[in-house]
């Protein structure tokens, strides 16, 4: 027993070896993106990209290192083991390179781009024995030597197994476990991810990944694109006609074809806060100022309402909250074959609206009410480029609650407020509202009950949705008793519709579109801007192009929208379904595509179905061949 467990540190140590001498080379070979790294983020980065290394070696090893240490009397059953951990030493030092050369080349670790060794293998031979000869060299003398050296130990210090079947047990469950904690990346709720590593910043982030880990997480969540018969070029072509806003020019970049940037502004707002709060599915079936409904739990939004610009028909571009991040954040939507935002996503150049207004000289806080871990939120939030980060865990709660739940508004804007109040001016806060998230029958908190609970989804989701508004009117009162309120910009809308508890009958009913994905969305700022109601189309994706026109800001973006204040008659807006079902609304009325019904049945004489059938294919290539937005804008 004891000669396989120390054959089985052995691999693992000189697994750790090889995935840390990359790492150092990383750290050299690209030298000019690390440059900015204090030498205890350097420290840091190395021994944390530890968890991302072991995390990789144990979901490509487990299996062999748990069969050496089962107990057969068996030479060559160990060696098979060992050959195999071997060969994957092998390709590991080979991927491990090439990540480093792409890193340099790319300033991003590999994806999916491992998948093009399949239908390019003569090329990357050709490599391999040309311009990095030396590498493949050192890497086939290692691997002959590292065979020769294991077996050779192997013969000499082989001992037949321990016959005690009570302790190979024990043994072997401890193993299995430690192999599962390892191969899920630790303890925690959610499998570790790719988002993981920018709980600090975005470069140290880069540096504790390896390319073998970013690979493996793009690929397993990479899922098969719709087949759109329309030529690139063509796709392209169409929704450049249709993106393009007047006061923007595209930044000649072939490389980059949809990145843009505004060069005239519609509104002056230069130097004003920005307080953008993202509301969880909240329905706007039950907010009276919207829907001219009587169900009172919404007084103090219906204040705001009644006082700010309502954007009368704004969808939001997904159904899920990582989808609504996804649309308000890098302005652009999921489409089958491009992997989500914290799932690989992240490895593609975007645009991070954080950290464009950090080049602008905002400061910036994120809070969310739920967890820190739902949606990888926090990290996210590291990468997007904020600079404070905080979540349920960092929130005190005082209120004596009747039900778990994934958090509460009440103390989360009070804590949300206390940040804010911190910031240096100007600044961009964001807050996510959590206590309005299913499952909705219980009550919350007693004392806010609109309704009596009956244990319907209905009321229940009705009492939350109050609770949340009261949360919501004590921030206010709270804000406008601050200096900076007339400075600053308050931007509000759902991430998604509430599941299960209604929807609107709107315009677009045939197709369930409104019922599916509209929300309310509303822009306050007294000192700014006058009450009106706006009936333009208008999504998530232009909360993005939005926010540079009121600020007046010149940075190169990328976004699937245009500025809610853009005098452009010409607007769509792109809504997903999982990337199953998928609409454009125009002024044309509404196109839709099921490609889990219909995957083969494409309608392109229709103008609307063609600039859907473009946007999907364009979103798709731009991501997948990382020309939608020159990271190098933001590192």
């Amino acid at each position: 027993m004891k000669f396989r467990l120390k054959l089985t540190r052995i691999y693992i140590l000189i697994l750790l070896i090889i995935f840390s001498v990359f790492r150092l080379a990383l750290f050299f070979v690209a030298h000019s993106f690390f440059q900015d790294l204090f030498l205890w983020e350097i420290i840091c980065s190395f021994l944390q990209g530890l968890r991302f290394d072991i995390f990789t070696i144990c979901t490509f090893c487990s299996a062999f290192l748990f069969l050496i240490n089962i107990p057969v009397d068996s030479k060559i059953f160990i060696k098979i083991n060992c050959a195999f951990l071997s060969l994957f030493i092998f390709v590991s030092s080979f991927l491990l390179a090439a990540d480093v050369i792409h890193f340099k080349l790319f300033e991003k670790h590999l994806t999916t781009e491992v998948l093009l060794i399949k239908n390019h293998f003569s090329y990357f031979l050709s490599l391999a024995f040309g311009d990095y000869i030396f590498i493949t060299i050192a890497n086939f003398l290692f691997i002959i030597l590292l065979f020769y050296f294991s077996f050779k130990i192997i013969d000499k210090y082989y001992v037949p197994a321990n016959p005690k079947i009570l302790l190979n047990t024990v043994v072997l469950l401890l193993f299995g476990f430690v192999m599962i904690v390892a191969v899920r990346g630790g303890v925690q709720e959610r499998i570790l991810s790719i988002s993981d590593a920018y709980s600090q910043n975005l470069v140290s982030g880069e540096l504790k990944l390896n390319g073998i880990f970013t690979s493996l997480i793009s690929v397993r969540s990479k899922t098969m694109s719709n087949k759109i018969d329309i030529s690139d070029s063509e796709a392209l072509k169409v929704v450049e006609t249709n993106l393009l806003d007047a006061g923007e020019e595209i930044i000649p970049n072939k490389q980059y074809p949809l990145m843009r940037q505004r060069v005239k502004f519609n509104v002056d707002g230069k130097d004003y806060n920005i307080v953008f709060i993202l509301l969880e599915s909240w329905q706007r079936d039950y907010i009276d100022s919207i829907a001219g409904t009587s169900y009172g739990v919404t007084p103090n939004f219906d204040i705001l309402v009644n006082n700010s610009i309502v954007f009368d028909n704004f969808y939001a571009n997904g159904q899920r909250s990582i989808m609504g991040l996804m649309s308000v954040f890098f302005s652009l939507p999921y489409v089958k074959g491009i992997p989500y935002m914290g799932y690989g996503l992240e490895n593609s150049g975007q645009t991070r609206l954080p950290a464009i207004l950090t080049r602008n000289g905002y400061n910036n806080v994120f809070v969310q009410g739920d967890k820190r871990e739902s949606d990888n939120a926090i990290t996210l939030a590291n990468y997007l480029g904020f600079n404070e980060s905080y979540g349920k865990q960092d929130i005190p709660v005082e209120h004596k609650y009747l039900s778990i739940s994934k958090g509460y508004d009440i103390e989360g804007l009070a804590f949300f407020f206390e940040k804010v109040r911190l910031l240096k001016r100007p600044f961009f806060a964001f807050y996510f509202t959590t206590t309005t998230h299913i499952p909705y029958t219980k009550t919350i908190l007693k004392s806010l009950e609109k309704y009596p609970a009956d244990g319907t989804e209905k009321t229940g989701y009705l009492n939350r949705l109050y609770y949340s508004d009261y949360a919501l009117g004590e921030f206010f009162k709270k804000v406008k008793n601050e200096e900076w309120f007339d400075k600053t910009i308050f931007i509000m809308c759902a991430d998604h519709q509430a599941y299960g508890v209604g929807g609107v009958n709107g315009t677009f009913e045939k197709t369930k579109v409104d019922k599916t994905f509209k929300v309310p969305a509303i822009i306050y700022c007294p000192s700014l801007f006058k009450p009106v109601k706006v009936s333009k189309l208008s999504s998530q994706f232009d909360i993005v192009p939005t926010i540079i026109d009121i600020l007046n800001i010149g940075n190169p973006y990328s976004s699937l929208g245009k500025s809610l204040f853009s005098k452009s008659k010409n607007r769509f807006v792109f809504l997903s379904y999982e990337g199953e079902q998928v609409y454009l609304i125009n002024n044309d009325g509404v196109a839709t595509q099921d490609w889990k019904e219909n995957p083969d049945k494409t309608d392109f004489e229709n103008v609307s179905n063609r600039l859907l059938f473009s946007i999907e294919k364009t979103v798709y290539n731009l991501i997948t061949k990382d020309n939608w937005y020159d990271r190098k804008n933001l590192n």
